[in-house]
């Protein structure tokens, strides 16, 4: 047995925001919780659009969880939280997401070799859920992690990324 405590986290599901409105949430969360971390899924949406499936925990026991469409903007400012903390966090202009992010280009590798020189630690692992296995790499940072998650058809196929 480990000595980590498990944490009982309230998730909350947020559906319909503005990014702008998103964007908010989490200066607030860092503002008021020194606790506050990210938990990030990066994916593309079937229309090309990257965004980031998000968990953003606070005060100990609350997560919520939201698609955060992307820009190159506001992908700095997450990066920079991840790093800083409330400290690392950045002003945002422009909450439009950019749905030319992901055109020409592997996306999911770009993002992790780009997110790769920043991280403190890596981990592989592969999990089951609902009758599916997944092969993850996970980043960790600071202030939360990013979880890359890919799929696996055939479980004897499994590489290392």
């Amino acid at each position: 047995m480990n000595n980590q405590s498990f944490i009982p986290y309230q998730r909350l599901e947020l559906k319909n925001m503005s990014t702008e409105k998103i964007i908010s949430i989490i200066r607030v969360a860092a503002k008021n919780y020194d606790d506050t971390s990210l938990i990030l899924t990066p994916r593309i949406d079937q229309s090309g659009q990257a965004y980031y499936w998000t968990g953003l925990r606070y005060g100990g026991c609350t997560e919520l969880d939201f698609k955060l469409c992307l820009n190159k903007e506001i992908e700095a400012f997450i990066l920079c939280f991840l790093l800083k903390g409330k400290d690392g966090l950045v002003d945002v202009g422009n909450f439009t997401s950019d749905p030319t992010m992901t055109h020409g280009i592997n996306w999911l590798q770009s993002h992790m070799y780009r997110h790769l020189e920043y991280c403190q630690g890596l981990k592989d692992f592969i999990r089951t859920s609902n009758g599916r296995t997944f092969q993850n790499r996970k980043l960790t940072f600071p202030y939360g992690s990013i979880i890359y998650s890919q799929e696996i058809k055939n479980v004897f196929s499994a590489q290392p990324q």
